[in-house]
């Protein structure tokens, strides 16, 4: 079964759409933790995990939390997509 010219149309722009809408609020591409220190006079480290997310204009890297441990840093999870989108839909101020 062949679709419609028509149907192949709309199919590509709801992908168009979605990828517009992904692209805008960021689609989670990886992460990585990292080691730190606060300072050389305490010397406990403590693990900083660093979500990856692809927009119109690139990569960006994230901070979503700090841990004692690893293991905990590990396990704890990215969103697939960013809660703030980069481009912002205005709103009129309510009028009273």
């Amino acid at each position: 079964m062949r679709l419609p010219p028509v149907h192949w149309t709309l199919l590509g722009l709801a992908v168009v759409l979605a990828s517009g809408y992904g692209l805008n609020r960021g689609i989670l591409v990886g992460s990585r933790i990292e080691t730190a220190r606060l300072s050389d006079d305490y010397p406990v480290p403590f693990y900083r995990k660093h979500c990856r997310y692809l927009f119109f204009n690139g990569v960006q890297q994230v901070l979503t939390n700090s841990e004692s441990t690893r293991e905990e840093a590990e396990s704890s999870s990215c969103a697939p997509l960013k809660q703030e989108p980069i481009i912002h839909r205005r709103r009129k101020p309510a009028s009273s």
